[in-house]
């Protein structure tokens, strides 16, 4: 890969995934470089890098490499055996020259520019990360930011943008044809009680919405496409993915559960928990509607935000939720 060379882990597995999903053996060989590799603005900033529009090169720490040695062989069963919206991993390997580790997964989202980008998970850390092509830095409420705790009137602009978008996403929901939303729906259980199985935590589904015009080329599409006219008359195509599932119940995790008691619907509980709430929580989003079987052309139609269109009873429990955040850390 990056045409250095490198070890191997489960490579039996993972090219069992490639010879399905049709993706060459070498597709990890060229289009990149280590020299390319850059922090991404998610938690820790971890290195990473895309080929093309199709794959993205990350790398791991010591815990993640683990748990994917670990659940190598129970991943790839779950993928070989049906429908599933996990990101797909594709090659797993530690650098020989460097001893850094990484692994290869698709591009379920494509490329940007995004209209809209949220991450939902199984607690009340949902979020928007990227509006109209803008992305959207985290203004976390900390402790040793007092100003935070005096009213939204001593928030920065970033922060009231980062709040805005942290109220959108715990408000946006799928609507499905009934056929479709028992599929989603079969796909969501099946993967819940996978990671549940394999005592994996702090997950996340991404949701993306995009202009057709923006998908570069056929393999820009994603996983699970969805396309969609918006109210305006605006196309759009979804993508649905779970990812970051290399969390493990561990000793140190079961630390973070105890300094974050204070915390409500926190991410670190055990996955039996976590999973049972993912479920829930995604699962109310996947709204069936049935006048959607009138156009058979796509899969499922729209994502909306019950933020964006408000009625006078979603006014108030956006204010609710408002109110519920404000005695968090956000």
């Amino acid at each position: 890969p990056g045409g250095r060379s490198c070890e191997l882990f489960h490579d039996e597995i993972f090219a069992k995934l490639r010879r399905k999903d049709g993706v060459p053996d070498g597709f990890a060989n060229e289009g990149w470089s280590f020299d390319s590799l850059k922090g991404s603005s998610g938690k820790g900033g971890t290195q990473m890098s895309k080929i093309g529009n199709s794959y993205i090169v990350k790398e791991l720490g010591s815990e993640d490499h683990t748990t994917l040695l670990q659940i190598g062989a129970s991943l790839g069963q779950h993928l070989e055996s049906g429908d599933s919206l996990l990101c797909p991993v594709y090659l797993h390997f530690k650098d020989t020259e460097s001893g850094r580790l990484f692994f290869v997964m698709k591009n379920t989202l494509g490329s940007g520019p995004f209209k809209v980008l949220y991450d939902l998970k199984g607690c009340n850390d949902d979020k928007m990360l990227e509006e109209d092509g803008h992305k959207i830095p985290a203004v976390h409420k900390r402790i040793w930011r007092m100003n935070m705790w005096c009213g939204r009137s001593q928030w920065s602009e970033e922060r009231e943008q980062y709040y805005e978008g942290k109220m959108k996403a715990q408000h946006c929901e799928i609507r499905l044809s009934p056929p479709e939303h028992r599929q989603f729906l079969a796909m969501l259980e099946r993967d819940s009680d996978w990671l549940v199985r394999n005592n994996l935590m702090d997950y996340s589904l991404l949701v993306s919405v995009r202009e057709p015009r923006n998908i570069k080329d056929e393999y820009d599409w994603g996983q699970n496409p969805i396309r969609n006219r918006l109210k305006d008359g605006t196309e759009v195509v979804v993508n649905l993915s779970i990812i970051d599932y290399f969390q493990r119940w561990t000793m140190s995790k079961k630390v973070a559960r105890i300094v974050k008691i204070a915390e409500r619907n926190k991410a670190t509980v055990d996955p039996k928990k976590y999973g049972r709430r993912f479920f829930k929580r995604l699962s109310a989003r996947l709204v069936a509607v049935p006048a959607l079987l009138e156009d058979q052309s796509s899969l499922p139609r729209l994502l909306a935000s019950r933020v964006a269109v408000t009625s006078s009873s979603e006014e108030k429990d956006c204010k609710e939720t408002e109110a519920s955040d404000s005695t968090r850390s956000g």
